[in-house]
């Protein structure tokens, strides 16, 4: 007789890790030794370093030097165990199963001292069978993890090795393609070598019989405004071949019953088709609201006895990637110069949307702590404040917690969900490929449900790299080469899997890719571009403007972390720019972190080297300038390009990095440049053509970018002032945008001239709160004459915590920053980065726990502006 299906969660359970031999015979504190021995309260989901760490085994692993002195931790083996009690009612169904939401990574599981599985993958769920060695009352549960480094090594030399890269300037380059891991767990050029083990998601048993739910997977294949249609396959576990019946139910927003339809069940499979009239559809932020539909899918017994139900949360939409051929050059975009190619641009509804975003990592580098949810919301909710649509979860990181996807979903934000392949070749051999497809599968099926994934990525950069990386990675591409190193995933398995699975959405081998290996895999006229040959280039980030990708869809400049998230962890005499301790929180290869920023630092300014703050403080205007100078370039492009999505937008640690926000939470200059450079309404200044490196900019254009449903008219005010402010030449421009539209005005070549002691600023009266000004500076800071900034500043209080501050120009002032952690670490403002007119009024929120002092307030290192560095 079947019975309801019953779950214990073993997250509360009180767990204990145990340390076993080191793999390299590390030499470890007595005291050390004899507590791993003994074992230490753990916490699931968790992980090996942040277990230690809250036993006070270990430092923080994240200080100043802590990472080679915790190396052996990723040398040693580890065990998870705990006991649990169980009684008849479980005993007797048909199946009593393990549930592993996540275990990181090679590891060994016994029951009650017998064997009931291993596992190899970090990147999808584990379910094992139970039954033959639990026991009514206490059953002791443990969990053997391989030490992450030798396994990889194992794991490479058995198969072989290929090629991998993005380990920066760490020394240790494990390799991070051998395994299904994290792959910058082993190092990347923004983070540590810090990989860890344990159970970092949910563990459970599941005790079912006769069948149950294993996944629902609503493919949305129908959205206009009459009608939806969901074809929906729901996955199911059997014990048996008992006739089953099932039911799935749609409810609207409101409540309301939207859609009922029995299913007809199959072996391990049901399906049924839902049809919805007069749909509330779901939209990307920016382009209409994200109204959710409630699916429940009943299992029950032919006879009517219930067995297992689930319910998920959807939203009805249609998604297409259209990358039909241009029947013209340049396909209708306002910049001259555009060749004959292949449009990339994503369809909601049947409606393109330009993507603006970043680019995703991990938000720590121990997972289990970086899927605390409110922290992840708290990032969504930065990236829509910042007029932000679009996440690109990177492949070399893990695949999204349901509640990262449950947040994207209510707010809006598109997924572009890569499979986890990065820069690497990676074996096509078994058991390898047999992890892939299983990975592969069941992060499909998981991911379906959610609106917000509306393109599935085979890889980054894997592709790309066999092109242009080098004799190793070129020999893979080699005719004579025997080895498979991933294509086979990337052109055949993934995307056959992508169509059986979840068929509504589309899928694109790689990021960047061309279309066809017939092109190379990072053409300007086609596909998606990675662009790095800015910050990794020669030239400064006006380089940026010879580029004109389909899709942006990783490019950075880097950036230093707040004085707050960086400066606790630098000792007093290491507080230089050069220093080893600032050089140790950054990780970018080349010429090294720090002198690589240093380097780019100088194209527009002398580097102030004899005062760290004032070197940080120039070191993020740079990064903020380069991002706005290359996504307002890509918008200027619209239609042509359709996406501009930086590297990257969060940290993992407190590190120097291409991040807008920083480890501790806090926003950089860059994330407040997003604001105003993914406006929905959009001035830009920019040359009328491509320019390529080293050449003159030429003529130039306003461009305007319309990035709502509502069409943009009246006047804009066009000046060419000098560096006081004071106008040279001005006019009068008409704005006339249709709704999702572009225009361009060509200004006239006399306001070229003077380049080293004028400026030009085209700003929309009407809507200046609404509709950034947009600026262009003929020459680098270095070159120029600013008068010394002249500010009134006025503060009220608000509240208890908050204060209004209100900013008057005297002068003209260029990029005017305040870095409240410099008054208290916790110290927040609602806006910053502003250049200003004699006249011009700023104001903005500070919060702080602390009432502000002005004279500290509108004083270096708090309140910094470059007319200080002429």
């Amino acid at each position: 007789m079947p019975h309801p299906a019953l779950r214990i969660d073993l997250t509360a359970a009180p767990w204990t890790l145990t340390a076993h031999t080191p793999s390299q015979g590390y030499d470890l504190p007595s005291k050390l030794r004899e507590a791993l021995a003994v074992g230490v309260s753990a916490t699931v989901p968790g992980c090996v370093h942040t277990d230690l760490l809250a036993a006070g085994l270990i430092e923080d692993p994240y200080g100043l030097g802590a990472e080679p002195r915790l190396l052996w931790i990723a040398h040693t083996d580890w065990t998870y165990t705990t006991t649990f009690t169980l009684d008849q009612e479980a005993l007797n169904h048909d199946r009593l199963e393990l549930a592993c939401e996540g275990l990181d990574t090679v590891a060994t599981l016994q029951l009650n001292d017998q064997p009931i599985g291993q596992a190899a993958n970090m990147h999808r769920r584990h379910r094992f069978d139970l039954k033959a060695a639990a026991r009514a009352g206490a059953n002791t549960l443990s969990l053997r993890f391989r030490a992450p480094i030798p396994a990889a090594e194992e794991a490479e030399a058995q198969l072989g090795a290929l090629p991998h890269e993005g380990h920066g300037s760490n020394t240790l380059k494990p390799p991070h393609n051998a395994i299904r891991k994290m792959a910058c767990s082993y190092g990347w050029d923004w983070g540590p070598v810090l990989p860890s083990a344990g159970i970092w998601r949910p563990i459970a048993i599941d005790a079912w019989s006769t069948a149950r739910i294993a996944d629902l997977r609503p493919a949305v294949v129908q959205a206009t405004e009459d009608r939806a249609t969901v074809r929906l396959a729901v996955d199911l576990h059997r014990a048996g071949d008992a006739p089953l019946r099932a039911t799935a139910t749609l409810t609207d927003p409101d409540g309301e019953t939207a859609a009922t339809a029995p299913l007809a069940v199959d072996d391990h499979r049901a399906t049924a088709t839902l049809h919805v009239d007069n749909p509330q559809r779901w939209w990307p932020v920016g382009h209409g609201d994200q109204p959710r539909y409630t699916l429940h899918v009943a299992l029950d017994h032919a006879d009517g006895r219930p067995l297992h139900t689930a319910t998920c949360r959807i939203g009805l939409r249609t998604v297409i990637l259209d990358t039909t051929a241009d029947e013209s050059p340049g396909r209708g975009a306002a910049v001259n110069g555009l060749p004959v190619g292949e449009q990339m641009v994503l369809l909601i509804n049947d409606q393109p949307v330009f993507l603006k975003g970043a680019n995703w990592i991990p938000d720590d580098c121990f997972p289990a702590r970086s899927e605390d949810p409110t922290r992840l919301r708290q990032r969504i909710d930065q990236l829509v404040a910042a007029h932000g649509n679009c996440l690109r979860i990177w492949g070399g990181g893990v695949y999204p917690s349901t509640a990262f996807l449950d947040h994207c979903d209510a707010r809006g934000v598109l997924v572009w969900q890569d499979f986890m392949f990065a820069c690497a070749g990676y074996p096509e051999e078994a058991p390898y490929r047999d992890q892939v497809e299983a990975e592969a599968r069941d992060n499909l099926a998981r991911l379906c449900p959610h609106p917000s994934v509306v393109l599935y990525n085979g890889n980054n950069e894997c592709i790309w790299g066999t092109y242009d990386w080098g004799d190793d990675f070129r020999a893979l591409r080699h005719p004579d080469n025997p080895r498979g190193y991933g294509l086979h995933y990337w052109l055949d398995l993934l995307p056959g899997l992508v169509s059986e699975l979840d068929p509504s959405r589309p899928y694109w081998p790689a990021s960047p890719y061309s279309g066809s290996l017939d092109h190379h895999p990072n053409e300007n006229q086609r596909g998606n571009r990675h662009i790095w040959n800015v910050w990794h280039g020669e030239g400064q980030y006006r380089n940026y403007l010879g580029h004109y990708p389909r899709m942006a869809t990783e490019f950075g400049y880097h950036g230093p972390p707040h004085a707050a998230t960086l400066l606790p962890r630098v000792p007093d005499d290491q507080r230089t720019w050069n220093s080893p301790a600032l050089e140790y929180y950054n990780r970018n290869g080349g010429l090294g972190g720090q002198l690589h920023t240093d380097h780019r630092l100088a194209d527009d300014f002398v580097p102030p080297r004899d005062n760290l703050d004032d070197w940080l403080y120039l070191a993020q205007v740079m990064q903020a300038r380069a991002l706005e100078m290359g996504c307002t370039w890509f918008r200027a492009l619209s239609p042509w390009c359709s996406a501009a999505v930086f590297w990257q937008w969060n940290d993992c640690w407190p590190v120097s990095s291409w991040s807008a926000i920083d480890r501790g939470g806090r926003e950089k200059p860059l994330y407040h440049a997003t604001r105003r450079f993914f406006a929905p309404r959009l001035i830009t200044l920019k040359p009328q053509r491509p320019v390529p490196e080293g050449q003159p900019i030429g003529p130039l254009a306003v461009y305007l970018h319309n990035d709502t449903d509502a069409p943009w008219t009246g006047p804009l005010s066009a000046q060419r002032v000098d560096l006081h402010g004071h106008p040279v030449d001005q006019t009068e421009l008409h704005a006339n945008v249709a709704p999702r539209g572009l225009q361009r005005i060509d200004l006239p070549n006399a306001w070229l001239t003077r380049p080293n002691d004028t400026a030009l600023v085209v700003q929309d009266i009407q809507h200046a709160h609404t509709t950034p000004a947009a600026w262009w500076w003929f020459a680098p800071d270095k070159d120029l004459a600013y008068p010394p900034a002249k500010l009134g500043v006025a503060i009220t209080s608000t509240g208890a915590n908050t204060h209004r501050v209100t900013l008057t120009a005297h002068t003209l002032v260029r990029d005017l920053y305040v870095f409240p952690d410099r008054l208290h670490p916790a110290a927040t403002v609602s806006d910053n980065g502003f250049t200003l007119l004699p006249g011009d009024v700023a104001t903005f929120t500070l919060t702080s726990p602390v009432a502000p002092d002005r004279t500290a307030l509108s004083s270096p290192p708090v309140m910094q502006s470059v007319n200080r560095f002429v």
